[in-house]
């Protein structure tokens, strides 16, 4: 790790998901001012996440046959601002869904990559490093969530597009001081084919399980702070929300990285999963209660940052580094792509239908079943071990 520019890295992630937090916490409240309703948000969201179910593989086997993953980073940040540059000059569904679809494909290119990029210049410190650095860099969701939610207290949301835009130049300008890192891999094929690695059962149950938690989260992407201010929350608190819980995935993550290293990390993300189906009933039925929503939110460290950690631990011990980069696109094309393309959509149909209580319970009963799975499998193995 000797070397390792932790400052940079840092700061890419914290402008990264400032992005994120702007995004998934004013886009709805911004697209129904335009008109379209919750049916018309959900598709337009499910139409954008759509492409990283191929996008990141794409960007991921380029990755994996370059030498400077740090190329991809910069060229995808660079389009993402062409692409964001037309979003505040586009309002009918359709001129939003092509401008978004061409902003999530270079988006998808960066987060795997340069996952990928910090694990190159950590090595094998990175268990205990990369939930350090991942966790300043929620730092950045944390400032934009409370930020945003102060600034659209007193300016109209017309101007999100604006604020996006600016920050996504900033992560392009960032982009180009972080330094690549030449890695030498061997040329001969690895020991084992990536799909039958893939096709592991060990394997197979991490996917299905990222996935299915990602489902259970797009009812919170997606609409948390619409159905938070249609409950009498303001614009201040419900961007406040947002900030509480990447707080303490950041208090989790930067002070806590030597413990959760002591863990599997299947037991990472089975705790992940059985907080998950503890908080969204707190939400679909407790949203006008702010104690309830502030306990809700602080689940977040775990539903997200610790089922992340492991995820990405478990992946750093599963595949190769010559495979490392496909393998997190995997994870981030069905965990994160095609996760939202059937989640938002269909968040959308259940909150027209039945409003934020039935999204939430429906939300429920999938991090239930990816739990059983998880639970399934990681008693499965031993057992198996033992056989043989």
């Amino acid at each position: 790790m000797s070397g390792a520019p932790l400052a940079r890295l840092s700061l890419f992630y914290a402008l990264y998901f400032g992005v994120i937090a702007i995004m998934i916490a004013w886009q709805a409240p911004y697209f129904s001012s335009l008109g379209l309703s919750p049916t018309d948000i959900g598709w337009l969201l499910g139409m954008a996440g759509g492409l990283k179910v191929v996008s990141p593989l794409l960007w991921g086997w380029i990755g994996d046959h370059m030498h400077q993953r740090i190329w991809i980073v910069r060229l995808g940040a660079c389009l993402c601002v062409a692409s964001i540059l037309w979003l505040p000059f586009v309002s009918s569904f359709w001129t939003l869904a092509a401008v978004l679809c061409t902003f999530s494909f270079f988006w998808d290119a960066i987060l795997s990559q340069f996952d990928a990029v910090t694990f190159e210049h950590l090595g094998d410190d990175g268990r205990v490093w990369y939930p350090r650095i991942r966790g300043l860099g929620s730092a950045g969701f944390v400032v934009m969530a409370f930020a945003s939610g102060y600034w659209f207290e007193w300016f109209p949301i017309g101007h999100w597009p604006w604020g996006m835009l600016a920050l996504v130049v900033v992560l392009a300008a960032v982009s180009l001081t972080v330094p690549g890192r030449l890695v030498k891999v061997d040329d001969a094929a690895p020991a084992t084919g990536f799909v039958a690695m893939v096709m592991a059962p060990a394997v197979l149950s991490f996917l299905v399980a990222a996935f299915l938690i990602k489902v259970s989260t797009a009812p919170l992407n997606v609409f948390f702070t619409l159905y938070a201010m249609q409950n009498g929350h303001s614009q201040w608190i419900a961007g406040s929300l947002w900030g509480l819980g990447v707080v303490i995935e950041v208090v989790i993550l930067v002070f806590n990285s030597h413990r959760l290293a002591r863990y599997a990390p299947g037991r990472l993300m089975l705790l992940a999963l059985a907080v998950a189906m503890l908080r969204w009933p707190l939400i679909a039925w407790g949203i006008e209660s702010l104690g309830l929503m502030v306990f809700a939110s602080m689940l977040h460290g775990i539903t997200f940052g610790v089922f992340h950690a492991g995820a990405m631990e478990f992946l750093r011990q599963q595949f190769p580094r010559r495979q490392l980069g496909r393998g997190i696109a995997l994870y981030s094309t069905l965990g994160f792509g095609l996760a939202n393309m059937i989640g938002a959509p269909v968040s959308g149909y259940l909150y027209q239908s039945g409003g934020g209580q039935l999204a939430f319970m429906v939300a429920t009963v999938v991090a239930t079943i990816g739990f059983m799975l998880l639970y399934w499998q990681l008693n499965r193995a031993p057992q198996e071990s033992r056989a043989h």
